[in-house]
């Protein structure tokens, strides 16, 4: 019972979430301050995209194997989606060579 009102209490705050976003309402969330390795990841794509938003975090548990990204820039704009990943694979090929996976969203602003 525990477990079905919490499923149901997630599928609640994506929703809301998802309407708030569309009427222009920006949610703001508490996160982690960026580890040392996150920070240069973040460092690399904030000065090579210039982002309006920008997120990295290690979601591999702490051993910097994988991480989830989410780019949103106006250097996207008119570009496909693969080839906007394929411009930050790039642009992180030092970084990626050493990972297990990535987790990447972008978005043209």
């Amino acid at each position: 019972m525990l477990s079905r009102s919490i499923l149901g209490n997630q599928a609640l705050l994506r929703t809301f979430n998802r309407n708030a976003l569309g009427r222009g309402i920006r949610l703001m969330t508490t996160t982690e301050p960026l580890d040392d390795y996150e920070q240069k990841i973040y460092n690399i794509l904030q000065q090579e995209f210039q982002p309006k938003n920008l997120q990295v975090r290690d979601v591999s548990g702490g051993c910097g194997s994988m991480f989830a990204i989410s780019v949103e820039s106006e250097k996207f704009k008119d570009i496909p989606m693969v080839k906007q990943h394929r411009l930050v694979n790039e642009a992180l090929k030092d970084e990626i060579s050493k990972w297990h996976g990535i987790q990447l969203r972008t978005k043209s602003s």
